[in-house]
């Protein structure tokens, strides 16, 4: 026989919606076993007790949890001053460490459009190549160097974004009232 009351306080404590009873609810027809659902509330709302504090709301909005709105009135108001807390600074990381990827895609197409330059290169130098394969080749090479180029001033762009918002992001980080 299933424990309602430990199933909801454990539901609770995750921050599961209500709509999570349904599930539970589904789970246990397939085998015949009837929902308590009054045993499952109560201990549902306990478990809320547990989950929608303040610094359960900056640790749920700081790891980029969605909120689902299931903390009651009276505790919603702590648990969203804690999230929206930690929320800013998910959003403000997230931010940070997309312009890195970003910073870092842009070098390593960089360096692979050096590796191309060689090669064409070394093909423009070769016995082999005819005089409209040289042509070419130079053509190929202009249109690298000036992607090279290009990519030298996104990277330079990207990293005087990166450092706004990595100032941001620790504004924010020495602002927060919460444990790091």
């Amino acid at each position: 026989m299933a424990d309602w009351q430990a199933l909801g306080y454990e539901d609770g404590a995750q921050g599961r919606g209500l709509d999570y009873m349904g599930k539970r609810r589904e789970s246990c027809a397939k085998y015949a076993i009837q929902l308590n659902a009054s045993a499952y509330r109560g201990g549902r709302d306990e478990g809320l007790e547990l989950f929608c504090t303040e610094l359960r709301g900056f640790s749920e909005g700081r790891a980029g949890e969605n909120y689902n709105g299931a903390c009651p009135a009276d505790l919603e108001g702590l648990f969203l001053r804690g999230y929206e807390t930690g929320r800013d600074l998910f959003t403000a990381q997230s931010a940070v460490q997309e312009l890195e990827a970003a910073i870092h895609d842009r070098e390593l197409e960089r360096e692979h459009l050096l590796d191309d330059m060689t090669e064409i290169g070394a093909l423009l130098v070769a016995d082999e190549a005819t005089r409209e394969e040289r042509v070419t080749l130079l053509a190929d090479i202009t249109r690298l160097k000036l992607r090279h180029s290009e990519l030298g001033h996104e990277i330079e762009d990207l990293r005087f974004e990166l450092g706004q918002r990595h100032m941001e992001y620790q504004d924010l980080v020495a602002r927060s009232p919460y444990p790091r």
